[in-house]
């Protein structure tokens, strides 16, 4: 569907975060600086790692506004930074487990997902 566009890259986010936003307290700041956290996150042993001046940038804000919503993710438990060795080198990475494991816990009772859920087993 988005034919050339999808050519740069693209993401999948699970609508459950989206249709909670809300309850998990995020702010329309904190759904961006989330979302451009994921955009390096591909695969679930690869943790990533943007720097705050680059996702900053991207969203044309200043790096401390950046840095105090990563700040409320990890009060609010949806990320850990983490320190992770890597070819020698120790670098600091964001853990996104405690996102995945609260939006596991909503989709349960998701309309969406129970019909999903059905159609499996139908098939």
């Amino acid at each position: 569907k988005w034919r050339h566009p999808a050519l740069g890259g693209f993401q999948v986010i699970p609508d459950i975060l989206f249709k909670k936003q809300a309850e998990l307290d995020l702010s329309a700041t904190d759904m961006l600086v989330l979302i451009n956290v994921t955009m390096h996150w591909w695969y679930r042993d690869q943790r990533p790692f943007p720097r705050t001046t680059t996702v900053a940038n991207r969203m044309g804000v200043d790096s401390r506004t950046v840095q105090r919503s990563l700040q409320k993710l990890m009060d609010l438990g949806l990320v850990a930074r983490v320190e992770e060795e890597k070819d020698g080198e120790t670098r600091q990475v964001i853990d996104l487990e405690g996102l995945v494991s609260r939006l596991s816990d909503y989709v349960k009772d998701d309309p969406d997902y129970m019909a999903r859920q059905m159609r499996r087993r139908e098939e």
